[in-house]
């Protein structure tokens, strides 16, 4: 019920912040372009929907398993127990790092948090685009913990030679 709930949010997020950044580049490039004025200040809103819009969009496709991956050597083993053991060490190793990125991403949001900080034309703090940058790194950590535990459940098939756990290896 949860988890649903926090897609359906991460979802609203992202069509809510695909709008404003169209809209508010478009906006600006026509006052920019044909009227030769200028909305002085608009790129610091812009760029906090953009943050919102980029974290939220990596933890959606963490969630589906559609960010981009590196994955060459899956397409040239044939043996579905490597295979797996290759889908889950590659799940691990993302989770490593992303959950290294998200405690990278608490230091940078407590210091913002601390320090203070505001953009220089509407004085927003900038804790507020720091947060997109932690709570997104947070979720895809979470997801990707998921990943790790749905590659080992095929991992541990494979070496129980289940062939109906086999069916997601190294996708």
């Amino acid at each position: 019920m949860l988890g649903h709930a926090l897609l359906g949010l991460q979802k609203g997020i992202m069509i809510v912040c695909s709008i404003v950044v169209a809209v508010g580049i478009s906006i600006a490039a026509v006052l920019r372009y044909v009227f030769r004025t200028d909305l002085y200040g608009s790129e610091e809103i812009i760029v906090i929907f953009a943050y919102w819009l980029y974290f939220a969009g990596g933890a959606f496709g963490a969630y589906e398993r559609s960010h981009i991956t590196a994955d060459v050597v899956s397409v040239y083993v044939k043996n579905p127990r490597l295979k797996a053991a290759l889908a889950c060490f590659s799940s691990l190793c993302t989770f490593g790092l992303s959950t290294l990125f998200a405690w990278w991403g608490w230091h940078m949001f407590a210091w913002g948090l601390e320090k203070g900080g505001a953009t220089p034309v509407w004085r927003i703090p900038l804790v507020i685009p720091q947060s997109a940058i932690f709570f997104g790194l947070v979720l895809m950590s979470v997801y990707f913990a998921g990943n790790v535990l749905e590659d080992g459940k095929v991992l541990a098939a494979a070496w129980r030679k289940d062939p109906e756990h086999l069916r997601g290896a190294g996708e």
